[in-house]
């Protein structure tokens, strides 16, 4: 019990990568340049569930991690190139929440949506048409994945000139639209970063929209 309660305050202060000793020296390494966050979430259901995670963000080797504690235990998860993994988050309440907690297209678009909001690009987007969302006008790229993956689009605003909308879809059952805003100035960083991230579920099309996941950035190191 007392290891138990060891690994789990280890994976609050330091990630899933404290409990995998094997990783250590590469994730020292992908660790360099991160930047480190904490936010509250919000999922919308019956009834709003709030909680606080903690999420780091490499952008250079394109890699994310998030941890947290709920009533039922500790969970984390990372994502990596597209790859997913996943530790503590089969619990029956974690799985009744929008994108049970935290998934792997949740992952993947979070990822996306947080590096481009903040101006770090991939090194391959494929131009797109310019759209039209809400009033504005965006230029839109569509993301490298692999051919199993869900496609990823994002939408450059033509006035800021940044991208504010990403969108994920698999063409089956997932079809999401993330909107970073509310920009603040990061001096370590010498960037403007997205302190809040709305998830959308658009599969009624982007006028008849519906809130599902709000993630607002408290800290970010």
């Amino acid at each position: 019990m007392r290891y138990g309660i060891m690994v789990a305050a280890a994976v609050l202060i330091t990630g899933c990568s404290t409990v995998k000793p094997e990783q250590s020296e590469q994730t020292a390494f992908k660790r360099e340049n991160c930047i480190e966050t904490r936010c509250v979430v919000t999922y919308h259901q019956a009834a709003p569930y709030w909680t606080e995670q903690h999420q780091r963000f490499c952008p250079q080797s394109q890699f994310m991690e998030a941890w947290g504690t709920e009533p039922e235990g500790t969970w984390c998860c990372t994502y990596e190139n597209g790859q997913y993994s996943k530790s503590g988050l089969a619990r029956p309440f974690m799985k009744s929440l929008p994108a049970g907690l935290m998934n792997a297209e949740l992952a993947a678009l979070l990822y996306t949506s947080f590096t481009l909001g903040s101006g770090f690009e991939p090194l391959s987007m494929t131009p797109g048409p310019v759209v039209g969302i809400e009033g504005r006008q965006y230029e839109s790229f569509q993301l490298a994945a692999r051919v199993d993956s869900p496609t990823i689009t994002a939408y450059r605003n033509r006035v800021s000139g940044r991208i504010e909308l990403v969108r994920l879809t698999d063409d089956k059952e997932i079809d999401w639209l993330a909107q970073s805003y509310n920009l603040r100035f990061h001096a370590r960083l010498n960037r403007m970063i997205p302190r809040k991230i709305d998830i959308f579920d658009i599969r009624d099309g982007i006028p008849s929209k519906k809130l599902l996941i709000e993630f607002d950035y408290i800290d970010i190191q």
